[in-house]
């Protein structure tokens, strides 16, 4: 694990601030910070360090598409390398460096830079800087919600010096790190600003991702009434005919609430695989092996005249001389103009509060289709009518299809099988049991911390 101390140099990125208080556009050289020569006009260099941390995210980012029902891979690796499939079979290593060490070094660093802010603002009393708290506060939170999707129990430091080798991780249960996440969500939200560019988090952010905390916690009213709050803020509008405009860096369009941006790809030519991951190779200009693609089962719940079947892309693979359907969402043949553009990894979307919306009344046993046709009418498919379904439990089932239709390749599938219930039968075909809900601590991370427990199982 990291150890936060004064010794420490965060490396972050110096970049143009605009709208929430980033703007990842326009990037400019690396500088590092010491921190006991930090001044309050440079808080906000902080804060961009901790909206990109490392530049590494994107290789952990497509983890829990595969680990699901929604990816099948044949893509192989080494144990310390990214392996597909590996998490195919629901069947990580703990050497696995990239797709799950990442996950955890690219979370703590960006916490690393949260928790600096946070302490310092309080400690100085600076009223004018309540918007910069709200959001290291909601980075802070995403980022502890990253960690407690993947393993449970982490490692709960909050301090601006926290040696976490001497923290026990038992003493970081589950319901408490989601203990400090909704604090932290409910402090950041009355003091952020609006929406006004996906680039950085806003009021809207922070409701949404507490929702999401709250409907994996089965607190559906509260989930449901935050969600109605985005809806109702007049900030965002769904597209209704080129779905792609949504995952473009340079987009008009108002549905990305909150995104991560990564490049510009002209300086990471060779990790065109990565950014195009479920893309096929030639005659795609990535070099991604075309060894991960879309379920059958999932391609079939799309409609003909649906306009995500436009990022769905049928082709021959080599390796097992079928047809399969690949996923375009992060393509940088199809989404991006130039080469020297940015890849886009979506953390929330304006969607998913209309989703969330139904759900929490569908859990209190209510069917109201209402957000549900919303968003179906948007993407030219077919709308129901309460009646359509025989009661609630129907159409829980039919939003956890639309979720598939709708996230598919954005990180948020295995979550949805846990709170559905469709994930331990998931693991049992795959001759595994509950103790595969999580991944593994990696093996650098026990070696560095002691007191750190691997998670059962592994």
């Amino acid at each position: 694990m990291l150890t936060y101390k004064r010794t420490l140099l965060l490396l972050v990125t110096a970049l143009s601030l605009a709208g929430c208080s980033g703007k990842l556009d326009e990037p400019q050289p690396d500088t590092s910070i010491d921190l006991d020569h930090v001044q309050p006009q440079q808080l906000p260099l902080l804060l961009q360090g901790a909206y990109k941390p490392d530049g590494v995210y994107y290789q952990s980012y497509p983890v829990w598409d595969i680990y699901s029902d929604d990816i099948v891979s044949i893509q192989g690796g080494t144990p310390t390398q990214f392996n597909p499939i590996g998490y195919d079979a629901c069947n990580p290593t703990v050497e696995d460096g990239f797709g799950n060490g990442r996950t955890i070094s690219s979370a703590y660093k960006s916490i690393g830079n949260a928790n600096f802010i946070i302490n310092y603002i309080r400690s100085k009393k600076l009223s004018d800087m309540q918007q910069l708290l709200g959001e290291a506060l909601t980075i802070r939170a995403y980022q502890y919600t990253r960690l407690v999707e993947t393993y449970g129990g982490v490692i709960l430091t909050l301090e601006t010096e926290t040696d976490i080798n001497k923290i026990r991780r038992d003493k970081n249960t589950e319901a408490a790190v989601y203990a400090s996440i909704v604090a932290d969500l409910t402090e950041a939200i009355p003091l952020l600003k609006d929406f006004t560019t996906s680039n950085a988090a806003c009021k809207q952010t922070a409701q949404l991702l507490l929702a999401r905390v709250y409907l994996q916690l089965g607190k559906n009213q509260e989930a449901g009434d935050l969600a109605e709050q985005v809806i109702h803020s007049g900030k965002f509008s769904l597209v209704n005919s080129n779905y792609g405009q949504i995952y473009q860096f340079s987009s008009p369009a108002k549905e990305m609430m909150w995104r991560g941006v990564d490049g510009p790809l002209s300086n990471n030519f060779n990790r065109y695989g990565m950014y195009s991951f479920y893309s096929p190779g030639a005659p795609f200009k990535g070099n991604s092996p075309g060894l991960s693609w879309m379920s059958d089962d999932l391609v079939k719940l799309y409609e003909p005249t649906d306009i995500r079947n436009q990022l769905l892309h049928r082709q021959r693979n080599a390796a097992i001389g079928q047809e399969v359907t690949y996923l375009l969402k992060f393509s940088t043949d199809t989404l991006q103009s130039t080469a020297s553009s940015y890849a886009i990894y979506p953390y929330i979307r304006y969607s998913e509060a209309l989703l969330i919306a139904a759900e929490a009344s569908a859990r209190k046993g209510v069917v109201d289709v209402t957000y549900y046709n919303q968003l179906r009418t948007a993407r030219k498919a077919s709308t129901k009518s309460n009646g359509d379904f025989a009661g609630a439990a129907a159409f829980l089932k039919e939003l956890e299809n639309e979720r598939r239709r709708e996230f598919v390749g954005e990180g948020r599938r295995w979550q949805d099988m846990r709170r559905f219930g469709t994930a331990i039968p998931f693991l049992t075909t795959k001759g595994k049991d509950d103790t595969r809900l999580y991944l593994p601590f990696h093996s650098t991370e026990l070696s560095r911390n002691p007191n750190l427990t691997q998670n059962k199982g592994y």
